[in-house]
């Protein structure tokens, strides 16, 4: 009973943790305008879930240390987010030419490809926010990171990509949990299952 009880005790409070980033996840994306802000808050969700797991020497206000994380990471997250933007961007616009286009015999082949490529692409997007709040490197070598990891371990990468599927369809059958959780549920779950894997080392001085 007692360990039932725990159980309940750490969900809540996981779950009021959670709803709190939430609600500075959006508050600091209208921040930015949104243009300026999504990324950055996207990186300062990250930055809190990994320091949640890494365990805490000394406990630090929520909101302060978002708005450290927010701050700090304003320039590169931003960078990071529309570089994946515009990736995302030519995959879509490659769709829609091979939908209005006739390429014959070669089409149904083209079309197999650019699927494998958009799953590719979204099992990197998936990964490479855990691994620039894990990492500090540029975005360059964050996107190769990513990509690596993909090809490295796809096993792995499958089944993070899986998480955020999973908590994508829950939200569309249960669509009041979006503006509870929204974001920031799929960004816990998936850096909870990259940290149980190990596959991020752990750093001798968390930080």
């Amino acid at each position: 009973m007692n360990a039932l009880l725990g159980w309940h005790t750490r969900l809540g409070e996981v779950g009021l943790r959670l709803f709190r980033l939430q609600l500075l996840w959006l508050g600091w994306t209208l921040a930015g305008g949104i243009v300026l802000g999504v990324f950055p808050a996207t990186a300062a969700v990250y930055a809190v879930v990994r320091r949640d797991h890494l365990g805490r020497d000394e406990p630090v206000p929520l909101r302060e240390e978002f708005r450290t994380a927010w701050r700090r990471e304003f320039r590169a997250a931003n960078a990071l987010g529309y570089t994946f933007l515009a990736l995302w961007a030519l995959v879509l616009f490659d769709r829609r030419l091979l939908a209005t286009a006739d390429l014959g015999v070669a089409g149904p082949a083209l079309a197999g490809l650019l699927w494998l490529l958009s799953f590719f692409l979204f099992a990197m997007t998936v990964v490479v926010w855990p691994l620039a709040a894990h990492f500090a490197e540029s975005v360059p070598k964050l996107v190769l990171r990513s990509a690596l990891f993909v090809l490295g371990r796809p096993l792995t990468a499958a089944f993070t990509g899986l998480v955020v599927a999973v908590v994508l369809c829950v939200y569309y059958v249960i669509p009041g949990l979006v503006p509870v959780f929204g974001f920031v549920a799929p960004a816990y779950l998936s850096f909870a299952h990259l940290w149980s894997t190990r596959v991020l080392p752990r750093p001798r001085n968390p930080s």
